[in-house]
């Protein structure tokens, strides 16, 4: 069984949240011009994000045709520049484009004197302000304006449908139970034509009390025959985990002087996984993890028990091991309301839990040994045994991941020594073959000490001769 299904189980035992009537007539669905510009000159810059196989469409070839006189504009060298020395990419853009007014004047928001709370902080002020300016002279120069009214056939499209799935959410109440009713909350679901598989859950939070602009926004990954974009309940996960961004993010921001070390440790044993989802620190890793136990704790409540456990082994598969048991753990807020009125005071809760995560992973146990030796290249290929050596006694339960050609053939099974630290396997060589396998990996972990604490993963690999 794998390490986390009891946690999984666990979670599915509580009781669910008292279901709510849905409230979707709350949320628009609009194309946004804005974002669509941004993430239009994002493409033409080169960003790989913006270029996605699943982006490709008449929608873009039609972009690509527009425009292509333009592609020598100053905006896109600066672009790159910034993406080189700042990081400027993914969910920087449409980040921009929410806070600007539209996709003509292109003034902003709110003053860039300061920054706004949910600017994504890799912009900086000055730069953001030159880019708005060549942006803005690039728009202008080239029509943005005709080309989106080309596209009104798309458009519309894109609109019909997403409203179409929206329609069916259930999901609103739960987040005003569980983050407090934002009534005056302005709840936009934004279809992004150019994003591809991308999702970004954008905001906007005045500094005045204005009301908050909640502003998700869908990439659009698939295409009909005709054209036209094509957007279905299978989104409905995606649309909770998006719309859960705009309010666990701040709250992570709030703690992160209390978050960093341990997500540090944290993210230091998985970020080979990370990296290839995007997710390239600690802190992006703190927002995911949040998100991620919230949308099943909210499929829960709004689903049942079944999509929550769908959800809770999506993360697991995604190396997110650690968010089923993130997920109980938010059970406890649901379930004393009293105790934690707000869920800014279950934040200690929060921090606590990474911090034993982070003190589980310190307290990993070690390989000493293991036989065949590690980056061995002459292995007798007559060898009938992989022996581990712990620096502790162990669990009972082991995790030798591999694909099958490249992990060696288990032949009998598995004994551990009367001490429980030295594991021998019978296994089956072949000559003349590189093995590769891992013990434990980013979503199996069964290789634990007595005390729980998984193996970090560890990559083995030997030849025989």
């Amino acid at each position: 069984m794998h390490p986390l299904v009891p946690a999984v189980v666990s979670l599915l035992s509580l009781a669910a949240p008292a279901q709510h009537a849905a409230d979707a007539s709350r949320i628009e669905v609009a194309v946004d011009r804005r974002v669509e510009l941004v993430t239009l000159v994002a493409r033409f810059a080169g960003f790989g994000e913006y270029n996605q196989p699943a982006a490709r469409s008449r929608y873009a070839q039609a972009a690509d045709a527009w425009f292509k006189e333009y592609k020598s504009h100053p905006l896109f060298a600066k672009l790159r520049a910034l993406r080189e020395s700042r990081g400027i990419g993914f969910d920087a853009l449409p980040s921009l484009a929410v806070h600007l007014t539209d996709s003509v004047e292109l003034d902003e928001v709110i003053p860039f004197d300061q920054a706004p709370e949910r600017l994504d902080q890799r912009w900086q002020l000055a730069e953001v302000r030159e880019v708005v300016e060549l942006l803005r002279d690039f728009a202008d120069g080239a029509d943005a304006e005709g080309f989106f009214d080309s596209r009104a056939e798309q458009f519309a499209a894109a609109e019909s449908r997403m409203r179409a799935v929206v329609a069916q959410m259930k999901a609103l109440p739960w987040f005003d139970a569980t983050f407090g009713e934002r009534r005056d909350a302005r709840y936009v679901a934004i279809p992004g034509l150019l994003c591809g598989g991308g999702n970004y859950g954008m905001g906007v939070r005045f500094a005045d009390g204005s009301p908050e602009q909640i502003l998700p926004i869908f990439g659009v990954s698939a295409w009909d025959e005709g054209g036209l974009p094509v957007i279905d309940s299978g989104m409905q996960g995606l649309f909770i985990h998006e719309l859960c961004h705009t309010y666990t993010n701040p709250l992570v921001d709030r703690v992160a002087a209390q978050l960093e070390a341990p997500l540090t440790t944290l993210f230091a044993t998985c970020a080979e996984v990370m990296a290839r989802q995007a997710y390239g620190s600690w802190r992006t890793v703190a927002y995911e993890s949040l998100v991620r136990a919230c949308v099943v704790r909210a499929r829960l409540a709004t689903e049942g028990r079944a999509a929550a456990q769908q959800q809770a082994t999506e993360e697991v598969a995604s190396g997110f091991t650690w968010v089923p048991a993130l997920a109980e753990r938010l059970g406890r807020f649901e379930a004393d309301r009293a105790r934690w009125r707000e869920f800014t005071d279950f934040l200690p809760e929060v921090i606590d839990f990474f911090r034993e995560q982070a003190s589980a992973i310190e307290r990993a146990p070690q390989l000493l040994a293991i036989t065949p030796a590690n980056g061995a290249s002459d292995v007798d290929p007559a060898a009938s045994e992989l022996v581990l050596h712990f620096d502790r006694p162990m669990d009972a339960g082991m995790s030798v991941v591999g694909a099958p050609a490249t992990t060696p053939k288990v032949t009998g099974t598995p004994v551990w020594d009367a001490t429980r630290i030295v594991l021998t396997i019978p296994i089956a060589l072949l000559p003349a073959t590189t093995y590769r396998f891992s013990l434990n990996s980013a979503t199996q972990r069964n290789f634990r000490g007595a005390d729980g604490a998984p193996l970090l993963p560890i990559e083995v690999t030997f030849t025989t001769r």
